[in-house]
C-alpha cells in the first residue's frame, strides 16, 4: 500500500468512527412492540408491569412506539369494560336496570311529596288520586329495593381488574407527558381510579351505577336498622311497634329517615293520648297545665333533645292504640 493511500485512510477513519458513534439509536422492532402490547392487554398484573418496565429499559427512542401501544391497550381494556357492563360477559349486569328505576323513583318522590303535604280538605276525589300516586311510588320503591339486593360480587371483581389496568396505563401515559414521581404520589388511589374511569363513557356510567346502588342499599339498611331497634325496645307496646314499622316504611318510600322509637317521647305521646281520651278533646294543644305543647310534654317526660313534631290519630279502639 502506498504512503499516500495509507495517509488518506488514517485521515478518513476517525471521521467514519465519529459518524457511527453519533448515529441515532434505532427504535424497537415491530415484534418487540407487539409483544409489549400483548402483555399490556393481559389480565395478569405481572405481565403488564413487565411490559411497562421494558420501555424504560429500552430508552427514550422507544417512547413513541410504546405510547401508541399504551393507547391501543387502553382501548382494548375499555372494550372489555363495555362488554362487562353490557352483560355480554358471564353473569350479566345487575346494575343495568337499577339506575333507571332509581332515577324514576327520585323524580316521583320530588313530585309526590308536596302533594302529600297539601291539605286537601277531605276532598275524596283528590285523596283517591293521591292514593293512586302513592301506590305507584310504593311499587317503584319495592322494585328498586329488590334490585339493590342483587349480588354484584362477580361483576365488581371483573370491573376492578379492568380498572386496575386502566389506572396503570393512565399512569404510564402521564409519565410520558412529564409527570414527576412527586406529582404522581400526590394523587390518591381513589382519585386515580376515578380519573381513569371517567375517560371512557362506560367507566362514567359504571361510577354512576355504583353510586346509585350504594345509596339504595344504604336506604334499605337504614330501614332495617330502625325496625330492629324498634322491635328490640322492650318498653314499647305492640301498637307502638306496629305503628313505627308502618310509618318507617312509608317514610322510606318517600326517601325520608325512618322512625326510631324513643322511650321518653313515647311516654309523652302515650300520656297525651290518655288525656285526650279521659277529657274528651282531640288536639295537639292540651288544656292541662304543664302539658300544653308537645315540647312541654316531651320535657315533662324527661326528654332533653329537640322534638320536632307530633302525630295524633282519631278513630282508634283505645288510647294506647292511638
Amino acid at each position: 500500500m502506498s504512503l499516500r493511500i495509507l495517509l488518506i485512510l488514517v485521515i478518513l477513519l476517525p471521521v467514519s468512527l465519529r459518524a457511527e458513534d453519533s448515529a441515532e439509536p434505532a427504535p424497537p422492532s415491530r415484534q418487540v412492540v407487539l409483544k409489549a402490547l400483548q402483555w399490556m392487554q393481559s389480565s395478569t398484573p405481572q405481565r403488564r408491569q413487565a411490559a411497562y418496565r421494558s420501555v424504560h429499559l429500552l430508552g427514550k427512542e422507544a417512547v413513541p412506539s410504546f405510547r401508541k401501544a399504551l393507547q391501543k391497550a387502553r382501548q382494548y381494556h375499555e372494550r372489555k369494560l363495555a362488554d362487562v357492563l353490557s352483560g355480554r360477559n358471564r353473569g350479566g349486569n345487575p346494575y343495568g336496570e337499577l339506575v333507571g328505576v332509581v332515577d324514576e323513583l327520585r323524580q316521583e318522590r320530588a313530585r309526590v311529596y308536596p302533594l302529600m303535604m297539601r291539605d286537601w280538605q277531605k276532598g275524596k276525589q283528590e285523596i283517591d288520586k293521591l292514593r293512586a300516586e302513592w301506590a305507584r311510588l310504593d311499587g317503584l320503591y319495592q322494585k328498586a329495593s329488590k334490585l339493590a339486593q342483587a349480588d354484584t360480587a362477580s361483576i365488581d371483581k371483573q370491573i376492578d381488574e379492568i380498572t386496575d389496568a386502566l389506572v396503570e396505563i393512565h399512569d404510564q401515559l402521564a409519565r410520558f407527558e412529564g409527570q414527576t414521581r412527586e406529582e404522581a404520589e400526590e394523587i390518591s388511589a381513589e382519585e386515580r381510579r376515578k380519573v381513569a374511569l371517567e375517560e371512557s363513557f362506560d367507566g362514567s356510567s359504571y361510577m354512576k351505577a355504583a353510586q346509585v346502588l350504594g345509596a339504595m342499599r344504604a336506604e334499605v339498611a337504614t330501614l332495617t336498622s330502625a325496625n330492629q331497634h324498634n322491635n328490640t325496645s322492650s318498653w314499647a307496646s305492640a301498637p307502638q311497634k306496629n305503628f313505627a314499622r308502618l310509618i318507617s316504611y312509608e317514610r322510606a318510600v318517600l326517601g325520608l329517615r325512618p322512625l326510631k322509637l324513643e322511650e321518653k317521647l313515647s311516654a309523652a305521646a302515650n300520656g297525651h293520648s290518655a288525656d285526650m281520651a279521659r277529657m274528651g278533646f282531640f288536639s295537639h294543644t292540651s288544656p292541662i297545665s304543664g302539658k300544653k305543647s308537645f315540647t312541654d310534654r316531651a320535657r315533662r317526660a324527661g326528654f332533653r333533645g329537640g322534638p320536632s313534631g307530633e302525630c295524633i290519630a282519631a278513630g282508634q279502639g283505645s288510647f294506647s292504640s292511638a
